[in-house]
């Protein structure tokens, strides 16, 4: 699978990812730089509805649609979580899917 693939995939589950309370979503890291290997996870950044709440388990159960969805691991980073030099480096490269 490559970024296509996967940016595809998403758009695809758009609707159903909104409802679950997924504001933005993007593919970052080794799939976006052509460096994934058979074994990379897909590292995606989401930005999440405040209004709705969700739990740690809501998320994690994202996390967990999104890998079944993709056909592997995927790492759910959320939007500003991340320390300033990497939030820099994840939003430079990163290619939005919705």
């Amino acid at each position: 699978m490559n970024s296509r693939e996967v940016l595809a995939a998403l758009r695809v589950h758009e609707r159903e990812l909104r409802e679950a309370g997924v504001l933005r979503l993007a593919l970052f890291g080794s799939m976006v730089r052509g460096e994934q290997r058979d074994d990379s996870d897909i590292d995606l950044l989401a930005a999440f509805d405040a209004t709705r709440r969700l739990s740690l388990l809501d998320i994690v159960g994202i996390e967990l649609r999104l890998s079944d969805l993709l056909g592997r691991p995927v790492e759910l980073v959320e939007e500003g979580t991340l320390k300033p030099r990497v939030q820099e480096q994840v939003e430079t490269e990163a290619v939005r899917a919705f």
